[in-house]
């Protein structure tokens, strides 16, 4: 009987074991994923220029990106804009690692930015790091 009861505590030490968790996995600064986002989908542009009291034309982006891990968060940088007419937008989204465990199942977030932008808008172009996400166009403007 003792024999017994000693497997199955070394079959529950293996089973918690298991279901530890794993930590984050690790950043690389270089390759083909470096910003960490596996697919991103459902991407628009327009801009809100919609009258009312103290309305300010906006440009809206909007869509999905999944990740690896749970625990990521995402932050907008700065537009960049070329010159030229109409306008074409840079967004670079930045996808930032959990810094501790995490759950290891794929996780899908809804992102959404707005920025300030006098229209007509001819494309807006989403990237992270040197990956680009998608390329909208054209942009519509909502009066």
């Amino acid at each position: 009987m003792m024999v017994g009861s000693r497997f199955a505590a070394l079959s529950a030490a293996a089973i918690l074991a298991a279901c530890a968790a794993v930590p984050p996995p690790a950043q690389t600064p270089s390759g083909d994923n470096a910003c960490g986002i596996i697919d991103s989908s459902d991407w628009s542009a327009w801009v809100n220029a919609m009258p009312g009291p103290d309305a300010k034309p906006m440009l809206v982006v909007t869509g999905k990106v999944t990740v690896p891990t749970g625990g990521y968060t995402f932050a907008w940088r700065d537009l960049r804009i070329a010159e030229s007419y109409p306008v074409q937008v840079f967004a670079e989204l930045e996808a930032l690692p959990p810094d501790q465990a995490a759950t290891q199942a794929l996780d899908t977030h809804d992102l959404r930015g707005e920025w300030p932008i006098a229209p007509p808008v001819g494309s807006v172009t989403v990237t992270c790091d040197d990956r680009t996400l998608a390329r909208i166009a054209p942009v519509e403007t909502a009066r």
